[in-house]
């Protein structure tokens, strides 16, 4: 065929074969004419036109790519399994751009998750033309089924976000939207803390137990890649991506160079991930949060469903930071008593001056701002009996040693009731109106402060 015309089947048509949920072939000669027949881990879709082959081993492949520069790759459909050659012609090698920082950005985020950031490193991008793509038999596939239009569901998601006026009340909100609107089940929100170090979640759907507390360092895994670079990160195959980059790690191990890998980081949430959407929650130059979606069905999230909820991500980030610059929460909320104070049983809270860690009748309730702020209130609760309080107290006691930045105030508190929620059944701290908290014991406490 000519080169010039179209492929006999659009690249745009079989998507899917570009997300690396089953490994392709790619088979490539030398000049004296000796086949080499190996594995791609994934193949890159750029355009309508180009693919591009990562770049990281100076292997058999890209010796023989680079005296001879035609090759033939062979990608296959995880929906139907159907095979596809692509006849490529080698044209270049980037090692800066958009399609080299995309590659790289999703490799680094594997390679810190497996512990070898700096080993498991992207040298640049193979760009190919193809020059044709055709079915492996005599029938060509037609375009995938998936869903065009989202419209109807975005404008459902964001007027929705418009309704809600406090912070806690959007997080519910957003996550549940989330899961009725576009059948995303599993999702959390990680805010970043005052120093901008880690992350921790400070709401979740789906998932139990929720989570919520749990941190993860900037910078590190998949999650910490994508809050740092502020750039989505998106895996349809974990597990697969895993046992290569474990692969390489074991290889590593048995040349006795394990000094050159770090620790493996747990993905926080589901149990058997396959595919993961990380989403930075970003308004100008400011990191409000992580949005993260997990499933564990393969091919979950691809590049439509990143467009799509991308755009989602981005009217919650903005709605996050409008909370936070406006702090307008004036809904009302009923306090929910299941009981009067019983004077027959006394809980013990224990505070850990060396890192504010609470703990209530010995288990772990929470650290760090968190914990300095509920010792506080309780200290005020058990010697005056007060119950309640304001924003504005808080943040001018000089005592707390609250951080500079002031709009974390507030997902410190919503982190703080969710997990007296979650994890104390006889304390509560209830939202109570606009700037207002209120105690809500019912259980005789003795405070214990440690060391």
């Amino acid at each position: 065929m000519s080169e010039s015309s179209s492929l006999t089947v659009p690249l745009e048509s079989i998507a899917s074969c570009f997300e690396g949920m089953i490994p392709s072939t790619i088979c490539s000669c030398s000049t004296l004419g000796t086949p080499n027949l190996t594995y791609l881990s994934i193949v890159h879709q750029l355009d309508d036109r180009h693919v591009g082959l990562s770049y990281q081993f100076f292997n058999k492949t890209r010796t023989n790519i680079l005296e001879s520069p035609r090759a033939q790759v062979l990608v296959v459909s995880p929906e139907t399994l159907k095979q596809y050659r692509l006849d490529l012609r080698y044209q270049r090698t980037e090692t800066e751009g958009p399609s080299f920082e995309r590659m790289k950005i999703r490799l680094d985020a594997v390679a810190s998750q497996s512990g070898m950031s700096g080993v498991f490193e992207l040298r640049g991008v193979d760009v190919f033309e193809v020059l044709d793509c055709r079915p492996s038999n005599s029938e060509v596939r037609s375009p995938n089924g998936q869903k065009a239009d989202y419209l109807p569901e975005l404008d459902s998601f964001t007027e929705r976000l418009s309704a809600c006026d406090d912070l806690d009340s959007l997080l519910s909100v957003a996550l549940e939207a989330l899961s009725s609107l576009f059948a995303c089940h599993q999702t959390f929100v990680m805010f970043p803390d005052e120093k901008g170090k880690h992350l921790y979640t400070g709401a979740s759907h789906g998932f139990e137990p929720s989570g919520v507390g749990s941190e993860v360092q900037v910078g590190e895994g998949m999650l910490g890649v994508a809050a740092e670079r502020r750039t989505a990160v998106r895996t349809t195959s974990m597990a697969r991506e895993m046992i290569l980059a474990r692969a390489v790690r074991s290889a590593i191990q048995r040349r006795g160079k394990q000094a050159l890998l770090a620790k493996e980081i747990p993905l926080p949430g589901l149990a058997n991930t396959q595919s993961q959407l990380v989403l930075p929650l970003v308004v100008g130059d400011r990191l409000q949060g992580v949005l993260c979606l997990q499933d564990q069905a393969l091919g979950r999230f691809l590049a439509a469903d990143e467009r799509v909820l991308q755009i989602a991500a981005r009217h919650l980030a903005i709605a996050i930071s409008n909370i936070k610059a406006a702090r307008f929460a004036s809904r009302k909320v009923t306090l929910h008593r299941k009981g009067a104070l019983s004077k027959r049983m006394i809980s013990v809270v224990k505070h850990y001056k060396s890192d504010d860690s609470i703990f209530i009748d010995d288990a772990y309730l929470i650290k760090g701002v968190p914990g300095r702020l509920l010792w506080k209130l309780l200290q005020a609760f058990i010697g005056t009996g007060r119950k309640a309080f304001t924003n504005k107290e808080i943040r001018l006691d000089a005592n707390l040693r609250l951080p500079d930045i002031k709009d974390n105030l507030e997902t410190r508190l919503i982190l703080l009731r969710r997990r007296l929620d979650e994890r104390c059944e006889f304390v509560r701290l209830v939202h109570a109106g606009r700037g207002q908290l209120h105690m809500d014991v019912r259980r005789k406490l003795k405070l214990e402060e440690l060391a």
